[in-house]
């Protein structure tokens, strides 16, 4: 299914694209609709996105593409999205993480940031505002870029 979203959109290249590079963007969500509908509307706004409800799922694509930001719930069917971007980052240390979550509690939110996320947005993702987001990670990390090196 999740190679099924990226055969739904024709690719053609655009500013975004080159600015992502080849980066994959990581949608995590254990609500696997909800990880569709995010990656979906990343791959409309012309990044490339690959849904996954379970961990392991993620972390065989993070293995598999060159993950340039992680999209990550709370909770994921088979382990906490915390855990997660632990070993995630074992694999790409400087990944950029947006943890999404339904979860209110303060101690939630404080254990996601010690990891060190980018953004923390709370459950329904506001589409338009996680475009923007993705949209400034990859402008940043084009700007760190050394000239002529491309993601």
């Amino acid at each position: 299914l999740p190679l099924a979203l990226n055969l739904l959109f024709p690719c053609v290249v655009s500013s975004r694209e080159l600015t992502a590079a080849a980066r994959w963007i990581l949608v995590a969500d254990g609500d696997e609709a909800a990880a569709n509908r995010v990656a979906g509307a990343l791959l409309q706004a012309r990044f490339r996105a690959y849904p996954a409800a379970r961990g392991l799922g993620a972390l065989r694509l993070a293995r598999r593409h060159r993950i340039g930001l992680a999209v990550i719930d709370v909770d994921l069917i088979d382990m906490q999205g915390c855990d997660l971007v632990r070993r995630l980052r074992a694999i790409e240390p400087g990944l950029p993480v947006v943890m999404t979550t339904g979860d209110y509690r303060p101690a939630t939110e404080v254990e996601a940031r010690q990891l060190g996320i980018v953004q923390y947005i709370h459950k329904p993702v506001d589409l338009a505002r996680l475009d923007l987001v993705v949209a400034r990670i990859f402008a940043q990390e084009a700007e760190l870029a050394p000239p002529g090196v491309s993601g």
